[in-house]
């Protein structure tokens, strides 16, 4: 019995990863040369390494604010704008019925984001907000799971998801040149991110060929790459003052 659902459980992970008959050309034909075949795969396998990585990819901006217990020089607004364009591509995608490699690390990300604003919120003049911004988050998981939430409602998250991104990532940029200080972000979240939408351009293209999604994706990718070097151009600066 355990052994038949062993094999279950196998098979269907092998159909995922090796979709259609992928499986007996790369694997028993080795047909690496299939036109459509490699790509397909390997969309799925970063897929996967995407969502599996997200589950991570803010947990050391999350344990650096607790350690500092503030969030100096993190947007609430650029957190909250980035929670919500995370939540409309998970919750579009759900909707859409597109596999969950595709839209898994958008909330695993919208998850770690929610305790970002959270943090934001515990640690100012604001706490009292902290939990009842939990309590709302949750609210809109269960709407959506229920099919409370209308399809055009989600679609229209997800068209306003790309000037949602833009904001969310020039705010905090802005605020990072203003300050000539990176403050409390976290460079291995950032680098995380920039590999993560660069890899999600590709496997947006190969697995739902939905535009939106692809656009979002791809603006992202470049704004994700401005915070990134910007922790290179401030790395002299926030040295100096330490020292001072």
């Amino acid at each position: 019995m355990k052994g038949s659902i062993m094999e279950k459980y196998v098979h269907n992970a092998l159909q995922f990863v090796f979709p259609k008959n992928c499986f007996e050309e790369l694997i028993i034909n080795f047909n690496i040369f299939h036109p459509t075949c490699p790509k397909m795969v390997l969309s799925r396998v970063l897929g996967l390494g995407i969502t599996a990585g997200s589950i991570l990819l803010f947990v050391p901006q999350i344990i650096k604010i607790f350690n500092a217990k503030s969030a100096k020089g993190i947007s609430l607004i650029s957190q909250l704008l980035a929670l919500v364009a995370a939540a409309g591509t998970a919750s579009y995608s759900f909707n859409k019925g597109f596999v969950f490699s595709q839209w898994g690390d958008s909330f695993f990300v919208a998850v770690q984001l929610m305790i970002i604003v959270m943090q934001i919120l515990y640690y100012s003049d604001a706490s009292a907000y902290a939990f009842a911004f939990f309590a709302f988050c949750w609210a809109f998981v269960f709407a959506v799971i229920g099919n409370y939430v209308p399809s055009d409602f989600l679609t229209l998250i997800q068209a306003l998801g790309i000037p949602i991104t833009v904001a969310s990532k020039s705010i905090q940029a802005w605020q990072n040149y203003r300050e000539q200080s990176t403050g409390q972000l976290s460079l291995v979240s950032a680098s995380m991110q920039l590999a993560g939408t660069i890899a999600r351009v590709f496997t947006s293209v190969q697995d739902t060929g939905d535009n939106l999604l692809i656009a979002s994706f791809a603006i992202a990718a470049v704004l994700n790459a401005v915070l990134f070097v910007q922790f290179f151009l401030y790395w002299n600066e926030a040295k100096r003052k330490k020292m001072r």
